[in-house]
């Protein structure tokens, strides 16, 4: 087994080999999210924008993606349209459409598209003719336009494979949230055997898409997943149950540094989902991207604040000022006379012998970079916290 010495000098020498383009997901074009493109310029070199969604039902939703974002942006461009895998597959007529006039826009507009890449998640039978359709929509974009397909590892085991992946110019290997959502988000020992597998088939270069975010899953009394909170909050009334399924930065960083240290033939470099947003509190923080970039493991600086709010009463926050999102922990409250206290939501609060105890939901999390309201308590001497 190589050192860690050994593995982080490989590592090192292969970053410069390695590019990484970032998924921009959001169908709302807000402000943040302008801020955020032009904060990352120098972070990725290619930004792959979703910019249309054809659901089960046929209806086409075109997103917001806004060309005028990117004039003066060196980054390769690459539009995605997605194609839910259970309903119609990709209608190349109407879709040439779509792309024509799509990329005349945004050439117009001064941000010209690299690139097409369309994320259809199909079963295996329904490969061959994919393939077909492909190649169709190859003939009808020009010649600088690249084609590009996100890849599933369900399709590794089908012999129409190679077809799918000789009909685009670059693939896209998904490795998270491939799995029935009790398997979890990501794992990175999995991922890594999928990639392997699908290298050598990759003749004409692929990506690995990599989570850079978090979920809520929820379930019925059944165990049936039955919505999905990454974004925005979902309606919870016919639900159970929920679970909170995380990408954890130690596992990327390992699976980034495994292959630094033994490229996979054919590989290009990462795509990660997706453009982090500061209000978007699922994803990673773009302090966290950007240590697991460089190979480090983001860390979190947890710390409590007690402020004092006239009348013996103080006001408790739990502070994280580090890049990486935090497990919260229980908080125990010592002073003189504590006679009287109250939680703030995600928290229970408790009198004990010596003060106040405050004990988190089992699955809160504290943002990086925020502060979260704890409680408040009501001593007759000075209020001290501390973390168990």
């Amino acid at each position: 087994m190589a050192s860690a010495f050994a593995l982080a000098v490989a590592m090192t020498a292969n970053a410069s080999d390695t590019t990484h383009d970032v998924y921009v997901w959001q169908r709302q074009w807000t402000p943040a999210l302008r801020d955020a493109l032009i904060e990352t310029r120098g972070d990725f070199s290619g930004v792959r924008v979703l910019v249309a969604q054809a659901g089960r039902d046929g209806r086409w939703l075109a997103s917001e993606a806004d060309p005028r974002a990117f004039v003066g942006d060196k980054r390769a461009r690459v539009a995605v349209v997605r194609y839910d895998g259970a309903g119609a597959a990709p209608d190349v007529a109407k879709l040439n459409t779509y792309l024509t006039d799509l990329l005349a826009r945004w050439k117009d507009g001064g941000a010209p598209i690299a690139a097409v890449e369309i994320d259809y998640d199909c079963g295996t039978a329904r490969l061959a003719d994919y393939a077909s359709r492909l190649r169709a929509l190859r003939k009808t974009l020009a010649p600088d336009v690249r084609l590009a397909i996100t890849a599933l590892p369900a399709w590794l085991d089908s012999s129409d494979l190679d077809v799918v992946l000789s009909a685009a110019d670059e693939a896209v290997l998904q490795v998270h949230a491939v799995r029935n959502p009790s398997d979890g988000l990501f794992d990175s020992a999995l991922a890594e055997r999928w990639i392997r597998v699908f290298a050598p088939h990759a003749h004409n270069g692929f990506r690995v898409a990599l989570p850079a975010y978090g979920m809520r899953v929820r379930f019925d009394a059944g165990g049936r997943a039955v919505a999905v909170e990454s974004e925005m909050t979902v309606d919870a009334t016919t639900t159970s149950d929920a679970k909170e399924l995380r990408a954890e930065p130690a596992d990327v960083v390992r699976l980034l540094t495994h292959l630094a240290a033994d490229p996979p033939p054919n590989w290009r470099g990462i795509a990660w989902f997706r453009l982090p947003l500061p209000g978007d509190k699922r994803a990673w923080t773009i302090a966290a991207l950007r240590d697991v970039i460089a190979g480090h493991v983001p860390e979190s600086r947890l710390g409590v604040d007690v402020v004092a709010s006239g009348n013996g009463a103080s006001d408790l926050f739990v502070v994280n000022d580090g890049a990486a999102d935090a497990k919260a922990f229980p908080l125990r409250i010592t002073g003189s006379a504590c006679v009287a206290g109250d939680a703030a939501r995600g928290w229970h609060g408790e009198a004990v012998a010596d003060g106040w105890r405050f004990v988190p939901d089992a699955d809160l999390r504290i943002r990086a970079g925020t502060r979260r309201a704890v409680g408040w308590v009501r001593c007759a001497g000075a209020a001290h916290a501390r973390v168990e």
